[in-house]
């Protein structure tokens, strides 16, 4: 299966909630943490992630030699600076099309997926072989 990345928000009003969701998408089994360009600083965001982070890689728009060497040291080497071939998908609409779209990647031999942070990925990614779709609740808890 390919591995699975998520674009985070590049701007949030909370840090301590966003930390939250950035450790819950780790142990739920994301790959990739990508952060885009934004209002706030690529480089304080992916130091501030890899001290919260212990397994993901994390990847920003990062251009400077001594920013990457330094990030490349805080994340004990997680720094994602190529990855050439990922694929950004919109958000899958229910479990099935999760699954065919991680299928026809596969098939592929695309080395990953990117997805943008949602409420709902937290349970594609814990609970990837669930038959039944949950979508319908899932947007009743998100209201």
């Amino acid at each position: 299966m390919p591995q699975i990345g998520v674009r985070l928000p590049t701007a949030f009003d909370s840090a301590g909630e966003f930390f939250a969701d950035v450790q819950a998408l780790e142990a739920a089994g994301a790959d990739l943490l990508l952060l885009g360009d934004g209002p706030l600083d690529p480089v304080l965001l992916v130091a501030a992630l890899a001290g919260i982070t212990s397994s993901a890689a994390l990847g920003a728009p990062i251009a400077e030699a001594a920013q990457l060497a330094t990030l490349r040291l805080l994340s004990r080497d997680r720094l994602a600076e190529d990855i050439e071939g990922w694929v950004e998908e919109p958000f899958p609409e229910n479990r099935t099309a999760w699954r065919d779209s991680l299928a026809a990647h596969e098939a592929k031999g695309t080395p990953g997926v990117i997805l943008a942070m949602d409420p709902r990925l937290l349970d594609l990614l814990r609970n990837p072989d669930l038959e039944d779709d949950r979508s319908q609740d899932l947007q009743l808890a998100q209201g």
